[in-house]
């Protein structure tokens, strides 16, 4: 199965004959992803694409049953319940029949009405024993894989970011490793993190942070390479003040395409605030990247409220759900995007207090209040917008970020001619 040809499969009728086969095309070219998805515009076909480094290293189709039965099969090695509603992630470890390197299987499971599924397969040493000093900070000149540790960046309750060069390419890139206390206290974080990583790289959209590589450290803490932005966070902007109205709504547009492309790959953020939003300056206005996939996975929201490392590590934004402990999904997401969109355009989130549990009162009981903003009225579709993303039931928020867009996209142009009727004034 290795070259760059599309190779038909129907032949072989077992899914465990297919599957070992796959398995071990994988493993003897190194791959590093295995992706299982129904092909665009042919409901009746599946397609197996092998890739090494963003690299398509061999595809493959099958006949849809066969497509779902090889994930079966998949979920079956992993330990995956392929009955699952939601993402779920299971590991083992494999090694060619040639005897090469034993590398980790690390399969996610994606359902919905077709079965899509990935497999990672991943380098890793014997087990470490991970505590919470393992995230001492990783010193300057410190050699990770390719990458050379140039200096460090910040730090945050999850991870440690840092910029680092390719040893060979000389290009720049942040690191960011994750800290040792998260893993202590979760240890199946370590393939969320990494799942979460790889699907934000395949999403590969420009207002989603790229993400170029992943990996392990020595003491087995996971870290992902990504691109390096020169940016400052909407954090930062709001901290100077409101940002004029025209500026949020196109941030919050490219914010909202962000979103909408990542949840139809099945990729929930959790996590949308003001930290993870950065901006910079473009030829066309601004350009905005969302940041952190799959950090917030890893803050658990099921866990109890006081537990505020974990969950609410950026608590003004997050949802009332969440902090009932339902899971993290689309209209949660959607939740946070309100709370971030209200804060752009009024200088302040829409809840604050000292207090995490009385702020966590505040997102399940108090009514949000009406966005303003110091730059002059608001058009009252973008008051009504932000006031259905801060709606307490997720039922009363918009069905999707799709449907949002439509409506901020009507907003946007008449911002737009409200900007220019001032230079005819």
């Amino acid at each position: 199965m290795r070259g760059s040809a599309a190779l038909v499969l129907d032949a072989i009728s077992a899914p465990v004959a297919i599957t070992d086969v796959l398995l071990d095309a994988a493993l003897a070219a190194r791959a590093d992803c295995v992706w299982i998805e129904p092909v665009a515009c042919a409901e009746d076909r599946y397609l197996i694409s092998i890739e090494r480094a963003g690299a398509v290293l061999a595809t493959a189709t099958l006949e849809a049953g066969l497509g779902a039965a090889v994930i079966a099969r998949l979920a079956y090695i992993a330990g995956v319940d392929v009955g699952a509603t939601r993402a779920a992630t299971g590991t083992t470890r494999l090694r060619a029949v040639d005897g090469g390197e034993e590398r980790e299987l690390v399969f996610t499971l994606r359902p919905g009405t077709e079965l899509r599924a990935e497999a990672m397969f991943v380098a890793r040493g014997p087990a470490a024993a991970i505590t919470s000093s393992s995230h001492a900070e990783l010193g300057d000149g410190t050699v990770v894989d390719h990458y050379r540790v140039l200096v460090h960046l910040g730090a945050g309750g999850m991870g440690a970011v840092y910029l680092v060069e390719h040893a060979t390419l000389a290009r720049r890139y942040a690191l960011k490793v994750l800290h040792g206390s998260v893993l202590e206290r979760d240890a199946s974080s370590v393939d969320r993190f990494l799942r979460e990583a790889r699907a934000a790289a395949r999403i590969r959209h420009p207002h989603i942070v790229d993400v170029f590589d992943f990996g392990y450290l020595a003491d087995g803490r996971p870290y992902f390479v990504m691109e390096l932005l020169d940016a400052t966070s909407v954090s930062d902007l709001v901290a100077r003040g409101a940002l004029p109205i025209a500026q949020a709504v196109a941030v919050a547009r490219q914010l909202a395409e962000a979103l909408a492309v990542a949840h139809e790959a099945g990729v929930i953020h959790a996590d949308v605030s003001a930290s993870n939003v950065l901006v910079s300056s473009h030829e066309d206005g601004v350009m905005t990247k969302l940041v952190d996939f799959g950090l917030a996975e890893l803050r658990g929201a099921r866990a109890a409220p006081s537990d505020t490392d974990v969950v609410f590590g950026t608590p003004c934004y997050i949802a009332p759900e969440l902090i009932r402990g339902a899971p993290a999904d689309e209209r949660s997401d959607q939740y946070s995007y309100g709370a971030l969109l209200f804060e752009m355009l009024a200088g302040t989130t829409p809840f604050y207090s000292d207090d995490v549990r009385e702020l966590c009162m505040m997102h399940m009981k108090a009514p949000p209040p009406a966005a303003t903003s110091p730059h002059g009225p608001l058009p009252e579709e973008l008051v009504k917008l932000v006031e259905r993303c801060l709606a307490k039931s997720p039922a009363a928020r918009f069905p999707n970020m799709r449907a949002l867009l439509v409506e901020l996209d009507g907003i946007a142009r008449t911002v737009g001619r409200r900007g220019w009727r001032r230079w005819l004034s």
